[in-house]
Formats: structure tokens, C-alpha cells, sequence
């Protein structure tokens, strides 16, 4: 009966693992620009659908929207990303 359960629950498991970083990368252009705001600081990667929200000032992107909410539903991923590359003492 554990044999059942346990090869149920690993495929759960293995999708819940992936699920979450696909989505980050999905969301976000992982090798792109790196995104300041004026008010909060360095955010993440640049979204892929950021739209006129972004502003290109070099090599790093300005925030221009005062709605960050695609940063805060990624916050993890957005930290680890810019500690990564970099970014995160700056």
C-alpha cells in the first residue's frame, strides 16, 4: 500500500520542485538587465511583458510603474536572482 502512495506522491513532489522556477523563468528574462527603481531599490530581472513600466538606461533598466507586484509575487527568485548576478549589496 505504500508502494501506491509513494508512486503517486513523487511525480506531486517532482512537479511542485519545477513548477515554481518555471514559472519564474517564464515570467522573467533571466540573462536580460537587471531593474532599479528610483523608490525600491534594485527588483529583479527585467519581466519579459514589462511594456513601457521599463525604461532602458544603459545597462540596467529603471522601473517606472508604481505597481511592483510582479517582483513581490516572485520576491524569492527575484533575491536570489540578483545575489547571483551581483546586485544585492548594491
Amino acid at each position: 500500500m505504500q508502494s501506491k502512495y509513494l508512486s503517486i506522491l513523487g511525480p506531486i513532489v517532482l512537479v511542485a520542485l519545477l513548477y515554481f522556477p518555471a514559472r519564474f523563468a517564464l515570467t522573467f528574462e533571466l540573462f536580460g538587465y537587471p531593474v532599479n527603481s528610483p523608490s525600491a531599490g534594485w527588483l529583479g530581472p527585467t519581466p519579459r511583458k514589462a511594456g513601457q513600466g521599463i525604461e532602458d538606461i544603459g545597462k540596467v533598466n529603471s522601473w517606472r510603474c508604481a505597481d511592483t507586484a510582479v517582483f513581490a509575487k516572485h520576491q524569492f527568485g527575484c533575491h536570489l536572482w540578483l545575489r547571483v548576478f551581483g546586485y544585492s549589496g548594491a
